[in-house]
């Protein structure tokens, strides 16, 4: 695919000189240069700059600086007459004239211009031209996809303006653009459409130009036969056109891509034939840029035949020209068979040295195929000097190509093409759109005033409309935030009602019977005694701070202070912390953690989330069973903290109701310890807000999992 790059040059300035049709007629030059400069001399006006612009166009290509000089006066002109239209058409021209003279940049700059220019007078003739001429530049500078969305708009401005002419050329670039992406079938359907359009207008040369992109197609494809028929059918037409106005630049690419075939095909004989036949026309069109196309192609055809001296003769002086034309694409191959012809003749090491300069040029323009062919030929030249580790390295850069090619080195993704694969697939519709819209648009321009106040009112309804919504959505929202309020409210009081009124009565209860019996009490109960109400003042203690914190957070006044943590140290802390009270219930909490792993998290409310999440694992797991706390990274730099116990589990309509602020289900642990669920919600909250997850999976009698994802640093 990408070894086509170096004929899209030539492929481009033929159809510049295709599209050029548009605006005059090419038989006479002479003849027309000399009518031109009559209306000049004799009119001034619009006439003049018409003229003007004409005459600049017909300069272009022979004479660059005399066209850029003609075509500014032409906008100068236009400027003082402030005539809108013809500073258009000004700008356009002289992007033309620079896209010529290989200044993409001020081509573009001046493209620009006139686009805004085009939209605001509703010249959708110009703007397909405009949009036409813009894809042919990113083109150029290899920027593929936005190439295709200007050619697409090129197409639906044509269509309203019925440029059938520009609609065909956006079509038969399209089909370039796929097709030297390897994409064939596509490249295929495009170039049908450019020549149906182009019939629509009885447009030849753009028909045998469809012709032409068909045989490169079938070229590509290895279908010789086919190929030829089409690349016949070209010539023919343009042969017709030629006889007519003497420009053989459509004959001469067709010789060219027919004597490429027969060299394809080992028809030698009849490809010198046709090469030497461009030799002839690009040396009568004085054409530097043919002539050294010419001499590449004939030391192609004089290598296949064994001729080596005079194929590095004639390779030679196609390098000579191509360096003076800075055309650095068709450099590599040059340099490789430059250098397979030093090998053929016993010079092994400029062989070499030549085709080693090729590869570098080659990764510089990053020329994968050519990349490609030249380490298979210097492989093969190192296996015959018996020299295998430089034979391997070269099989090993052949492999790591492919790859790359394989795995996306094609300047479009398919999946990036999707967006244009849309609209194409829309542009039927659009079409039927357009009429409709040119009807709508006439109605409306009867009607100004009206459909101003229509529009106005519309727009003002749609405000009112927006606004009552806007009120809506916020009154909805607070009353669900009123709803969820109130939810709180009832769960906090009734939390503080049941879960804090019962320990504060045991613990009064206790420390009222130490008081009455102190000195009957003997040592052993005394410290059953002390050791239930350090159990319910541990329990006051964590459900206080589990008030506190859920309260904070309600009320949206706990700062979130974020940092890069190290994860291990602030588990570790916490499992220490709760290792006493799993011991009591001999249950065995284990900690497995990669010391590399770091977070992104507020370090207390970390803690907090893995201390509520063990402490209701260590009050669900009965005695002898075992805690696993297991950190790894995940996907998507996230890193996942998996809880997982042997307890009691849960079946699916509590699992479901885990994280409701307003269920009233109170659990009690394998021993009797309280909870109330407000530690998990507290959890939920907190993860949230650290822009993490929670799920949490658990069989009735088999465990419960909990796992926590946090963003990775």
């Amino acid at each position: 695919m990408i070894n086509n790059r170096k004929s899209v040059r030539y492929t481009l300035l033929l159809l510049l000189l295709i599209i050029q049709q548009f605006a005059y007629a090419v038989s006479g030059e002479n003849t027309q240069a000399d009518s031109l400069r009559q209306i000049i001399q004799h009119n001034q006006g619009a006439k003049q700059i018409n003229a003007q612009l004409e005459l600049a166009l017909l300069y272009m290509g022979e004479d660059n600086e005399q066209a850029l000089h003609i075509a500014q006066t032409a906008l100068n002109t236009a400027k003082q007459r402030n005539s809108k239209a013809l500073q258009m058409r000004s700008l356009l021209t002289i992007g033309r004239v620079y896209h010529d003279l290989n200044n993409i940049d001020r081509s573009q700059a001046y493209y620009d211009s006139a686009l805004p220019i085009a939209q605001q007078l509703d010249d959708y003739w110009y703007q397909s031209d405009i949009f036409l001429r813009t894809g042919i530049n990113q083109h150029t500078t290899g920027d593929h996809l936005k190439a295709l969305q200007s050619f697409n708009l090129s197409i639906q401005a044509g269509r309203q303006s019925k440029n059938y002419r520009a609609v065909g050329a956006a079509y038969s670039m399209m089909g370039t653009v796929f097709r030297v992406n390897g994409l064939y079938d596509r490249a295929t359907e495009y170039i049908i459409k450019a020549r149906l359009n182009y019939e629509k207008t009885g447009y030849t040369e753009g028909y045998a130009w469809s012709a032409y992109l068909l045989g490169r197609i079938y070229t590509d494809l290895r279908l010789l036969d086919k190929a030829m028929e089409y690349y016949m059918l070209s010539l023919e037409t343009y042969e017709e056109q030629a006889e007519k106005d003497q420009n053989k630049n459509g004959v001469v690419i067709c010789y060219e891509q027919i004597g490429i075939l027969y060299l394809l095909q080992g028809n030698t004989d009849e490809a010198r034939k046709y090469i030497e036949n461009t030799l002839q026309i690009f040396e009568e069109n004085n054409s530097e840029y043919g002539i050294s196309n010419a001499y590449k192609n004939l030391g192609r055809i004089e290598y296949a035949s064994g001729n080596y001296k005079l194929a590095e003769k004639y390779l030679k002086q196609s390098l000579n020209s191509k360096i003076e034309l800075d055309d650095f694409l068709s450099q590599p191959s040059l340099y490789l068979y430059i250098g397979l012809c030093y090998t053929n003749t016993n010079r092994t090491n400029e062989g070499i040295a030549s085709i080693r300069k090729g590869l570098d040029q080659a990764i510089i323009n990053n020329q994968k195929r050519i990349q490609l062919d030249i380490y298979s030929e210097l492989s093969s030249i190192y296996l015959n000097l018996n020299d295998l580790d430089n034979a391997i390295a070269c099989q090993q850069q052949q492999i790591a190509i492919q790859d790359s090619m394989l795995f996306g080195a094609a300047n479009i993704k398919l999946e990036q093409l999707q967006g244009i694969y849309e609209l194409d697939a829309k542009n039927n519709q659009i079409a039927d759109l357009e009429k409709e819209n040119e009807i709508n648009r006439l109605k409306l321009r009867q009607h100004r005033s009206s459909r101003i106040l229509m529009l106005i009112a519309v727009l003002l309804a749609i405000i009112i409309a927006g606004i009552i919504y806007i009120f809506y959505q916020r009154l909805r929202q607070k009353n669900i935030q009123l709803e969820e309020a109130n939810l709180a409210k009832d769960k906090f009081f009734a939390i503080i009602a049941h879960d804090l009124r019962g320990p504060v009565h045991t613990q009064t209860a206790f420390l009222n019977h130490l008081h009455q019996e102190f000195d009957s009490v003997d040592k052993e109960e005394l410290k059953k005694l002390l050791k239930l109400l350090v159990s319910e003042s541990e329990n006051i203690s964590d459900l206080l701070d589990n008030l506190l914190l859920w309260a904070q957070s309600q009320v949206k006044k706990m700062e979130i202070n974020t940092a890069e943590l190290e994860l291990k140290g602030i588990i570790q802390n916490t499992v220490e912390k709760l290792q006493q009270s799993a011991r009591l219930k001999q249950i065995a909490l284990s900690l497995e953690t990669d010391n590399q792993l770091k977070v992104l998290s507020d370090a207390n409310m970390l803690q907090t989330i893995v201390r509520n999440i063990l402490s209701n694992a260590i009050k669900f797991t009965p005695r002898g069973g075992s805690i696993l706390v297991k950190t790894f990274a995940s996907a998507h730099k996230k890193v996942t903290i998996k809880i997982t116990d042997t307890g009691l589990g849960m079946d699916s309509e509590k699992l479901n109701k885990l994280f409701d602020i307003s269920s009233k289900s109170y659990s009690q642990g394998t021993e009797n310890e309280k909870s109330n669920g407000l530690g998990l919600i507290l959890v939920k909250d907190f993860v949230e807000k650290n822009r993490g997850t929670i799920n949490i999976e658990s069989e009735k009698g088999k465990g419960t999992s909990v796992l926590v994802t946090l963003p990775q640093v």
